[in-house]
């Protein structure tokens, strides 16, 4: 007798086990879809950064670095009194200058450079690049156009908005396109152009002082692109009842 209870305690204990194995349900893997939008707004540029160089020659090195030093000065003090701004030196250079003959290389002179970077409204560039010129400086490095911090902040805003919309949008056809039910939005990576390049204009262009003497040179601006992406991780599930009229493929037809 003890030992048919044994068999019926322990035949019970594994239908108890076997029923809540067969009860319990699993936990599922979330099902996510990932969409990413992007946004994109071209801003109008009002500022004008520009890299001049003054550039001399001579016999030797004190004598090339002295009229460096004096015309540089006379350019800077040209900029500050027009209001340049982020007015700064960017490159200091004395090089040796040769000659060669017969295999023969001899020491001519010296080569100094010195390079200055300021920024300006669109509308006085123009001006003060000519002024600069008459100063003293005899190369134009680089001129670039780029919007104020205040309007690159605002197409920032503008764009994120711009590519969450985008983002959504997608979400909302495939969602509704394959019947399915969203869910919450579980991650949002965001990948914003904090630095938009600024539009170019021309580089290493040699001036001249009769260039600068004569009408006003016109600098004219352009745009500026800034650029965001917005991706979004949503969960989803499929409705209850609903069969996808998706087309089956076989293992065999992959390699049709």
């Amino acid at each position: 007798m003890a030992n048919t209870d044994n068999l019926i305690g322990v035949r019970n204990l594994g239908i108890a086990i076997a029923d809540s194995l067969i009860g319990s349900t699993a936990p599922k893997t979330p099902q996510i879809l990932e969409v990413t939008g992007q946004g994109e707004v071209n801003v109008a540029t009002t500022l004008t950064d520009v890299e001049l160089g003054i550039k001399v020659q001579g016999k030797t090195a004190t004598e090339v670095q002295q009229l460096v030093a004096q015309r540089s000065s006379a350019v800077v003090d040209v900029l500050q009194k027009l209001g340049a701004q982020e007015l700064q030196t960017t490159s200091i250079q004395l090089n040796p200058v040769y000659s060669y003959e017969n295999n023969t290389q001899t020491l001519t002179g010296f080569e100094g450079l010195n390079t200055l970077e300021f920024e300006l409204p669109t509308n006085q560039s123009g001006a003060a690049i000519d002024k600069a010129i008459q100063a003293g400086a005899n190369i134009i490095q680089n001129i670039s156009f780029t919007a104020s911090d205040e309007v690159l902040q605002q197409a920032r805003l503008q764009v994120l908005s711009e590519a969450v919309k985008d983002a959504k949008a997608q979400a909302q056809a495939v969602f509704s396109t394959l019947q399915l039910t969203p869910g919450q939005i579980i991650d949002i990576d965001i990948n914003s152009d904090d630095n938009p390049r600024p539009s170019p204009l021309v580089s290493n262009l040699t001036a001249d002082r009769t260039f600068a003497t004569a009408s006003t040179t016109p600098i004219i601006g352009g745009s500026q692109t800034v650029k965001a992406s917005v991706s979004l991780d949503i969960s989803y599930s499929p409705n209850s009842g609903v069969i996808l009229d998706l087309p089956l493929i076989s293992s065999s037809d992959k390699y049709l």
